[in-house]
């Protein structure tokens, strides 16, 4: 039997097996979500459009980056809170052409949010693109050196490919702004025992 919370969690996979239950009860915000992830963006907009809530306006102006015109920007707190994880889902979608528009878009995002490059950089290290990630890690650090948790992300992508040394020199810039950092005084102590 399909319930809510099953449906969710095969949405949150990136699926839309189940955009009729949401459809046929009323959680319009999931069956708008279902409706971009197939790729349907004007019927995505239209029935997003329709509800009050900060994520599915977010999704509205993402759907703007998916199509390679923007008019109105999202905020700071809509790309810190929801950036990520809608990116997440539509790799998981499989929405290559989506994701390249939002990427295109890149440079608009980090004028509402300056860590905007460290999130794209995230996502797509945790989804095994390294090479994309690594071009945003370096677009993130040409503007802001003094992030520990971009020093912590380049370590993890020095460690991914061997370099340890680099990995060291990256883990020791982290602890150099935040002494305290907890993963990063763990991986040090992993590193210096290599």
């Amino acid at each position: 039997m399909i319930n809510y919370d099953i449906a969710k969690k095969t949405l949150e996979a990136g699926k839309t097996d189940y955009i009729d239950f949401f459809k046929d009860n009323g959680n319009i915000l999931e069956y708008g979500y279902c409706l971009l992830l197939r790729g349907d963006l004007k019927k995505a907009k239209e029935v997003l459009q329709t509800i009050e809530s900060t994520r599915a306006d977010w999704a509205v102006k993402l759907i703007q980056f998916m199509k390679g015109y923007v008019e109105v920007l999202p905020t700071y707190f809509q790309i810190r809170n929801f950036l990520e994880i809608d990116i997440n889902l539509l790799l998981l979608a499989k929405q290559t052409d989506a994701i390249s528009y939002i990427l295109g878009g890149a440079d608009i995002l980090y004028s509402v949010n300056c860590e905007s490059y460290k999130y794209i950089a995230r996502v797509m290290m945790n989804n095994g693109y390294f090479d994309i990630a690594k071009t945003y890690l370096d677009k993130a650090r040409e503007r802001t050196f003094n992030d520990p948790e971009l020093h912590f992300m380049y370590c993890q992508h020095h460690i991914r490919n061997q370099e340890f040394d680099k990995a060291l020199k990256s883990i020791e810039e982290c602890l150099n702004i935040l002494p305290e950092y907890y993963p990063a005084v763990k991986i040090k102590e992993a590193l210096l025992k290599e």
